[in-house]
Order: C-alpha cells, then sequence, then structure tokens
C-alpha cells in the first residue's frame, strides 16, 4: 500500500503471489476481498501492470514480477520530477502569495425601488457627505434635486464641501440651475443623460432611471442601483470629475439664453 496500492488490491497481488495463476472464483477466500469487487480489482492490477490475464476459459489471473511496476513508477516520478523543475518558474508565478498587510475591502451592492426611496438614499448619501460630490443628470434633475433634498446641499456647501454637477442647460431648467449653481460649481454640458447620477466622496455611488422624468421629487416609479464598493465608487468619481471637466461654465450659457 505504501507504493499505491489500495487495501483491496495489496490483497488480491499478495494472494495471486501465493497461487501464482488463478481464477477469479479462487481469490476471494483467500485474500479475503467481496467477491463483488474481485474483477474491478483484478482490472485495476492489470491497468498497473501487476496482473497479467491468461486469455483461457475462464480466464486466469497471473501476478507480474513487482520489480517491474516498481521501475514503471520510478520512471513516472523521475519524468514527473523534470517536468516540474521545467516549469518551476511558470508554476511559481501562477501560484504566487498574494497576500496583502490589509485583505481588499469589498462593498454593498442595493437595488432600490420608488423615487421617495431613491430620495431617503440619497439624503443618507449628502448627510454624511464630508470632502466633495458629483452629480451627473438629466434636464429635469436640476430642479428634483433642490425640491428634494435642496437644505442639504445648501448646508453641506457652507460646511465647506466641493460640490460639483454638469447638466445640459434647457430652456425649462434656467432658473433651477441659477439657484444650484450659488452653492455649487455646475457646468454646462452638450448632451442629455436618460439617468442621474451622484458620488460622495468616492465612497458612495448611486445612479437612478428617472419613471417619469418630471419635477415630482417624491412621487415616481425610479429605480435605482446604489454600491459603497470603493473601487466602483472611486472608478465612477473620477469619471464624474472628467465629465465635468469637459462641460463649460453655467454663467455665460444662461445669461446668453436669458437674452435669447
Amino acid at each position: 500500500m505504501a507504493f499505491g496500492l489500495t487495501e483491496y488490491q495489496a490483497r488480491v497481488y499478495l494472494t495471486l503471489l501465493d497461487l501464482g495463476t488463478a481464477t477469479a472464483s479462487q481469490v476471494p477466500a483467500l485474500s479475503r476481498v467481496p467477491r463483488t469487487r474481485i474483477y474491478a480489482t483484478m482490472q485495476q492490477l492489470h491497468e498497473k501492470g501487476l496482473v497479467e490475464i491468461v486469455p483461457e476459459a475462464p480466464l486466469k489471473y497471473k501476478a507480474a514480477p513487482f520489480a517491474n511496476f516498481l521501475l514503471a513508477r520510478a520512471k513516472d516520478h523521475r519524468e514527473r520530477a523534470d517536468a516540474l523543475e521545467e516549469n518551476l518558474e511558470a508554476l511559481s508565478k501562477e501560484f504566487a502569495i498574494l497576500a496583502r498587510e490589509e485583505p481588499e475591502v469589498r462593498g454593498r451592492f442595493e437595488a432600490v425601488y420608488g423615487r421617495r426611496n431613491v430620495r431617503e438614499r440619497l439624503i443618507k448619501m449628502y448627510t454624511s457627505v464630508e470632502r466633495e460630490g458629483y452629480g451627473l443628470g438629466t434636464e429635469r434633475s436640476p430642479g428634483r434635486i433642490m425640491k428634494a433634498f435642496g437644505q442639504y446641499i445648501i448646508d453641506k456647501s457652507r460646511a465647506g464641501v466641493r460640490l460639483r454637477y454638469a447638466y445640459r442647460v434647457t430652456d425649462e431648467n434656467l432658473r433651477d440651475i441659477d439657484v444650484l449653481r450659488k452653492y455649487a460649481d455646475v457646468r454646462h454640458v452638450e448632451f442629455n443623460m436618460p439617468v442621474y447620477m451622484h458620488v460622495v466622496d468616492r465612497r458612495e455611488f448611486l445612479m437612478s432611471h428617472p419613471i417619469p422624468d418630471d419635477d415630482a421629487f417624491y412621487r415616481g416609479d425610479d429605480i435605482a442601483i446604489w454600491t459603497n464598493d470603493p473601487a466602483i465608487s472611486d472608478a465612477i468619481g473620477e469619471m464624474s470629475r472628467k465629465i465635468w471637466e469637459t462641460g463649460v461654465d453655467v454663467g455665460p450659457v444662461l445669461a446668453k439664453r436669458s437674452r435669447g
């Protein structure tokens, strides 16, 4: 068994050494291996090169020299050792230790349904923001967010939090953007998003589809995805910053539209 044989295989092989050549029916009594396992065990030993099958009727089995088996195993081990040495560098890279001093943090994800619930989640986000926040959205977003949680934006702005927003300026949202820009850096972008996104301190992110995209801040069948996963929130924060930087100051845009 130390050379890789199971207990049944070892018992059958040792029995064949005593018997020389035997039929399958002669083996169970001496080997103490169940009769139902004899044929399978003989086949396994034959595959290992330890048993020869004598093609007689009935079939007979003969033990092969154990030395042949050992030589074959030694050759196999040498080939395996050579292969391991040849691939040592690749295997070392494949199974390299990746432990960090601190395990990577994985955040949570939530689906939020209904405008009321989305609003409550955004209020929590803006309540906890400490450094910066970015918002991108639809043409209706400026008015909706000022109605829904404008006081939080005002309070955070006065506390020194840098809030930046990017929207497409239209005739319909001129007044709302004019109010919002008193408390945040608002820029005009030449495209309209079908969703709105908010990311605070690059640690929390929410993206919502407003259904319908109207001015109501409480009623709506909005569906949103929220996460505090650090990798995703940081990536969305960087993306939002770059989008915001592509925009232009809303002051001249508002002035031009007001004159028009």
